[in-house]
């Protein structure tokens, strides 16, 4: 089994969020980032893919087995997210399809097609995932699928070499569960307490009244991230599409909901690298010109401090206060 935390690679990096099962918006970014179809990159630059490489999109196994391949050729790294994690707990879900069951909940997206994994390709996507660490880091840099928590990332440095997150993250819940101190029906102590939860779902408080959810994702990176290390990150879908009271919740439920302006960075040291292929599927689904998709899969280039975007726009992101509703 994996370190949960691991060294990242020196030297330039690309950074991709959230690919959720996209595969044409990845070799696309790929080819406009430069990389070779083997994943090497004539200015040897590495790729670091943050999570939730899987789910909802239309092809979530050739994504998984591309990263893997790029892995194994030693041209990428990859950490888990928590679409991996729920793949790892075998959670049957609507946006999963793609593992072979028929289970989820009844919605739009029941009608979006999703390429189903063989049986032997799942094989390797899952002994994949089990290799996946939690948090990358070095000297100037950490990587995180959602949320940097000093206190969680201590917990699993001290887990050791032979770690195996799944039971991790199981043993956590049940400790929680345990004890007297955190209520049985607090519906955040998962997200909050349990370590490898927070790292890769992010804190949470409970909803306002109306809320289309039980809790809330709050905005950790506006409070103190444990040092002055630039931290990237995923996670937190940076694009809203719909219009009138249902898309006007969403807003004040999203830790993003408030921002005029997306390509900026969170913080003034932290970058949210998802600006919403996650819902790319609706946009095609609604017969929008592929031209025209708001979604989008981006890769944030270090140290140039510039995004890119899978139709190619480079981007230099805004300060972190700009556009943001006061």
């Amino acid at each position: 089994m994996p370190e949960l935390v691991q060294q990242l690679p020196d030297g330039p990096i690309d950074f991709i969020g959230d690919v959720h099962g996209e595969l044409e918006a990845l070799q696309r970014l790929l080819s406009h980032l430069g990389y070779r179809p083997d994943g090497s990159h004539p200015d040897g630059r590495h790729l670091v893919f943050l999570g939730d490489l899987v789910d909802r999109g239309p092809d979530s196994p050739a994504v998984a087995l591309l990263v893997r391949q790029l892995v194994i050729n030693g041209y990428a790294s990859c950490i888990l997210g928590n679409h991996e994690m729920n793949v790892l707990l075998e959670k049957k879900r609507t946006y999963n399809r793609w593992l072979g069951h028929c289970e989820g909940m009844p919605g739009p997206l029941e009608q979006a097609p999703q390429q189903i994994a063989t049986d032997g390709d799942r094989i390797k996507i899952l002994d994949f995932f089990r290799t996946l660490p939690v948090v990358l880091e070095h000297d100037a840099l950490r990587v995180v699928h959602a949320c940097w928590d000093a206190r969680a990332v201590e917990v699993l440095r001290r887990s050791g070499p032979d770690a195996d997150v799944v039971s991790c993250l199981r043993v956590a819940d049940d400790a929680l569960r345990r004890a007297t101190m955190v209520g049985a029906s607090d519906p955040c102590a998962k997200a909050n307490l349990n370590p490898i939860r927070r790292l890769l779902c992010g804190p949470e408080i409970p909803a306002f009244e109306g809320a289309s959810r039980q809790t809330i994702r709050t905005p950790w990176w506006e409070t103190d991230h444990g040092d002055d290390r630039a931290c990237v990150f995923g996670h937190y879908c940076r694009v809203f599409l719909g219009e009138g009271p249902a898309a006007e919740i969403e807003r004040r439920e999203h830790p993003f909901g408030g921002m005029k302006q997306r390509w900026t960075w969170a913080s003034k040291r932290t970058i949210c690298v998802d600006f919403g292929i996650s819902r790319r599927w609706s946009e095609r689904l609604a017969g929008r010109d592929p031209n025209l998709f708001q979604t989008r899969l981006a890769a944030f280039r270090w140290p140039d401090e510039v995004l890119v975007d899978d139709l190619g726009h480079i981007i230099q992101p805004g300060a972190a206060d700009e556009g943001v509703f006061l």
